[in-house]
């Protein structure tokens, strides 16, 4: 157990029914965050199981995951509930949503349930307002050029190792342009900005899936969330 999750330990203790909880390592993502597993005493009931999301604060600043967490549940969002929050030392316990990934559920005979889902979820994503103590960064011409400036730096540069002429260079300008000049003429709605299969969970009792992963939230193109669920780069779907 390192320095971290001995302290993520001491201090989810201290709240009623986990006072011997155990911190079990669920998951990290691409950044610093990683995520435990604690069982809640619920006195004689059966054991709930809650999250515990550890954000060295050196390294991640949750404000934006606070203030869009709180905003989209209140107004019935599907995300985990704030149970607890110590950004002073960069821990948060949530609602649990388990660990039932809508991609492995996904096949032929759930995918039209489990989209239509996903799709309905999204409508009222789409259709809520900023949170007031946090207003959406605008999914602008920048960041828009900095996000399309990954296919070649990541994919074909590092990735590949190809080494792209002027032509080459050219033709990927002209493409980027019509995509942002495609986006930016959208309707402007509430983004996830990664919505798709390994960020929703699906629950025993409901079509609808649990949103997770949703910090980087922007204002922005109405059909950027939809390709990013129907597109999904994690699974493929014959023509």
């Amino acid at each position: 157990m390192d320095t971290r999750q001995k302290l993520l330990t001491n201090w989810v203790r201290q709240f009623n029914g986990l006072s011997e909880a155990i911190a079990e390592p669920v998951s990290g993502d691409a950044s610093f965050r990683r995520y435990f597993r604690v069982w809640r005493d619920d006195q004689g009931h059966q054991p709930t199981p809650l999250i515990v999301m550890d954000a060295p604060p050196e390294h991640e600043d949750c404000t934006a995951f606070l203030a869009i967490a709180r905003h989209w549940h209140r107004h019935g969002i599907h995300v985990p509930e704030i149970l607890q929050t110590d950004l002073e030392q960069g821990f948060l316990l949530l609602e649990d949503f388990g660990d039932n990934l809508m991609l492995g559920q996904l096949d032929d005979s759930s995918a039209d349930r489990l989209y239509h889902g996903a799709l309905t979820e999204l409508v009222q994503i789409q259709q809520l307002a900023a949170p007031d103590d946090y207003p959406l960064p605008p999914y602008d011409a920048a960041l828009l050029d900095r996000e399309m400036a990954l296919f070649p730096d990541w994919l074909l540069e590092q990735y590949l190792g190809l080494s792209l002429d002027n032509t080459e260079r050219a033709l990927l300008d002209t493409a980027f342009a019509f995509l942002r000049e495609s986006a930016l003429a959208q309707p402007e709605v509430t983004v996830h900005r990664d919505y798709h299969s390994r960020n929703l969970l699906v629950a025993d009792n409901t079509d609808r899936p649990g949103v997770i992963d949703f910090q980087d939230a922007v204002a922005g193109p109405v059909t950027y969330d939809v390709v990013s669920l129907l597109k999904d780069c994690y699974i493929h779907w014959p023509e």
